[in-house]
């Protein structure tokens, strides 16, 4: 998925070897780390000991998990498990090249009892989210074990920059719990966050309908968001959960 307007030629070298998703997030994104220190803190008391990881992308929640958890990373693209793995080589990642809206996809991993799955940033680009949901499902039964997602948040914030991204839609805390529990999971954790972030996204996308996702601006706003903002955001939002955010991040275990 190529963001609007961007020639490949455009791309720094350390994208060019990247898989075409990378190409549609925000590169200042690559290095916000205390961005993904942030939402990994959301997600980090229910990861396991053997984690897969659906879509690990650049590797940016990769990196954080503990160093003794073993970590499968699955993707459709061969080009993206090669760039994951050579970010992360002293980690060591399993590979699994596989579809996880497939159904055999559920099949092949059921019995490999992996008690954590995280998707990060992943659903909202699968057109066939209720059967990749049912699979996670399938994988996490035989364990009982947790659904670590993370998704943007709210549709009345889809504009440009989700247009850009490939996103197929944005989603709401009630609407994903509800699908969720109807696949089979129960609900530990439902909560909004950034609620800063939300404001620049529908400024951004629905306000100045910027449709490159690389702009200038667009990239400045990151490297300042991360810089300055997060800390404070971080510390506020610990003590008063906004009721609106950037993301939603949905934490369910397999029953």
């Amino acid at each position: 998925m190529s963001q609007s307007g961007q020639r490949r030629s455009d791309i720094p070298n350390e994208f060019k070897c990247a898989p075409s998703g990378l190409e549609t997030m925000t590169r200042a994104l690559m290095h916000a780390s205390k961005y993904h220190s942030w939402m990994f803190s959301q997600i980090e008391d229910f990861v396991g000991k053997h984690v897969l990881e659906v879509g690990a992308g650049s590797g940016n929640l990769t990196r954080l998990l503990p160093a003794n958890a073993k970590v499968t990373a699955l993707d459709e693209s061969p080009t993206a498990l090669e760039f994951a793995a050579r970010r992360l080589e002293a980690r060591g990642l399993d590979a699994v090249i596989a579809d996880i809206a497939d159904p055999a996809t559920a099949t092949q991993l059921a019995s490999r009892e992996f008690d954590t799955v995280l998707c990060s940033n992943v659903l909202e680009h699968i057109e066939s989210e209720r059967t990749a949901i049912a699979n996670m499902h399938a994988i996490l039964r035989p364990t009982h074990g947790h659904l670590l997602l993370i998704v943007p948040a709210h549709n009345r914030l889809y504009g440009s920059l989700d247009e850009a991204a490939g996103h197929f839609r944005r989603y709401s805390r009630s609407d994903l719990s509800t699908m969720l529990i109807s696949a089979g999971f129960e609900i530990r954790r439902a909560r909004y966050v950034n609620a800063l972030g939300a404001i620049a996204w529908y400024v951004n996308g629905s306000i100045l309908r910027t449709d490159d996702l690389n702009a200038p601006s667009v990239n400045a706003q990151a490297r300042a968001f991360d810089r300055i903002a997060v800390p404070i955001l971080r510390w506020l939002e610990s003590a008063i959960r906004p009721p609106f955010g950037q993301s939603l991040i949905v934490i369910g275990r397999a029953t």
